[in-house]
């Protein structure tokens, strides 16, 4: 389970550097902090997850529902995508695609170590 927190703490550390190259390219600030508000508290909160599971599982509820929002960010920003491209093909959406499957991946994964930290209470 350690392994798994550390991998989603450079997931999430690697959305985060995507998301600052993707709006330093569209010269869109704004998009990237909006975007990424609740990714600078999912990054940390997973690495304190992995380092120290027993101390910090609490934070298991709140990275869960951080990672929500970065799946509803990630659902927004492919209908954006795909409505505002004039000629949008199917490779055009593989990365983001790639993003939002890895984000309900981790997602799935904090929210079955959140019912099990609530079980143990």
């Amino acid at each position: 389970m350690r392994k798994l927190l550390f991998a989603g703490f450079i997931w999430e550390v690697i959305r985060v550097l995507y998301m600052y190259v993707f709006a330093s390219a569209t010269q869109n600030f704004d998009l990237f902090m909006w975007m990424n508000a609740q990714q600078i508290i999912t990054v940390f909160g997973l690495f304190f997850l992995a380092y120290d599971f027993g101390k910090y599982k609490q934070y298991a509820k709140l990275m869960f529902v951080a990672k929500l929002f970065g799946i509803l960010a990630d659902f927004i920003f492919i209908y954006k995508l795909s409505n505002t491209a004039r000629s949008l093909d199917m490779t055009s959406l593989l990365f983001p695609g790639g993003v939002l499957v890895l984000d309900i991946f981790f997602g799935c994964f904090l929210f079955i170590i959140a019912r099990r930290s609530e079980d143990e209470e």
